[in-house]
């Protein structure tokens, strides 16, 4: 792939020690977490390559137990991974038995020192987790999205993501409040085959963030929402200190308010940028192409890698009811 051609990366890699996906060169059964790890820097490492300087990369990743190859009940009857071959557990030298291992953030970190910038831990919560057979800690009901980026400044659309307001107070972003970092999907079971698949929440979150529906045809540049700024003017928290609390004198403790709005204008000086290009959305991990699929149906383009030949003849099915059902929109 080329060069800085990517504009978005939504991916959930194999988690360590959980599957066996019965292919060569699978990742996830390295016979370490550290060499698990290095292997995660080194696929992420050409990810950067191929990540435009204003991409991102949204990581989704589980974590297990020493000694278990437990996952949170999803192997289980009715479990995002029920019917898939589940790799037995082993005994990590370093840790205790039953100790949390912690894969998530030591992918994570070992990112951060190869370079990328980490942005936020993102917590997938699940409503609906698969209930676990312990009595001696809480039901695992949750894994982590991390924003990573190649550069300090990227593409991120806020205003596409934004939720409710928790109240009905004055002075309020009338198109909703800043996303919170948490959350609150269901997961959502895959008809087709027993897939270890998120729900299409999910990478939807992430590619409305991290793309925009214009892309210059000459560079990729994504389109930037135009954001209006108003002659209101918004409260800024904290106002119960005097250095803070507003006044009717200056403009101490408040800020001018903007809107968003649903236009777009060119980012980058290309000629002929019309913005009839389209951001590029990869999954290196392609699976049975949920990503793909949602890519699509946002009018994205969409790529992916993958090795088993079953999740691909699964996944092209699936993107070609992702094609028909945008064909009939038109």
């Amino acid at each position: 792939m080329p060069d800085s051609s990517v504009q978005c990366v939504v991916t959930s890699p194999p988690y360590f020690g959980l599957r066996d996906y019965g292919v060569a060169g699978q990742i996830g059964l390295e016979p370490t977490v550290e060499e698990y790890v290095a292997v995660m820097v080194e696929v992420f490492r050409e990810v950067r390559r191929i990540l435009r300087p204003d991409g991102t990369l949204w990581l989704n990743l589980g974590d297990s137990y020493n000694g278990s190859g437990g996952a949170g009940g999803d192997y289980g009857p009715g479990g995002l991974r029920e019917g898939q071959p589940r790799y037995p557990g082993r005994r990590l030298e370093g840790l205790k038995p039953k100790d949390l291992i912690g894969v998530p953030w030591r992918v994570a970190f070992a990112l951060q020192a190869d370079g990328w910038y980490l942005r936020s831990d993102i917590i997938w919560a699940k409503p609906n987790p698969m209930p676990e057979s312990v009595t001696d800690r809480p039901t695992k009901s949750h894994e982590y999205v991390f924003l990573l980026t190649k550069s300090p400044h990227y593409y991120y659309d806020a205003d596409a993501i934004r939720e409710p307001h928790s109240s009905d107070r004055p002075l309020k972003v009338p198109t909703g409040r800043n996303r919170r970092s948490v959350w609150t999907i269901a997961t959502q079971p895959f008809p087709d085959a027993h897939f270890a698949t998120f729900p299409a929440e999910l990478p939807r979150l992430c590619i409305l963030a991290g793309t925009s529906p214009y892309a210059c045809p000459h560079c990729g540049a994504p389109w930037r929402r135009v954001v209006e700024r108003t002659g209101a003017i918004h409260r800024r928290e904290p106002t119960h200190t005097p250095l803070h609390k507003p006044t009717k004198v200056d403009s101490t403790g408040w800020q001018p308010a903007t809107k968003p709005t649903d236009r777009f204008e060119p980012g980058c000086n290309c000629e002929g940028n019309d913005g009839s290009g389209r951001c590029v959305v990869l999954d290196p991990f392609w699976g049975s192409g949920t990503t793909g699929a949602v890519a699509l149906e946002l009018g994205r383009v969409a790529w992916g890698v993958e090795l088993n030949p079953q999740y691909i003849e699964i996944s092209l099915r699936r993107l070609r009811g992702a094609q028909t059902t945008l064909l009939g929109r038109v």
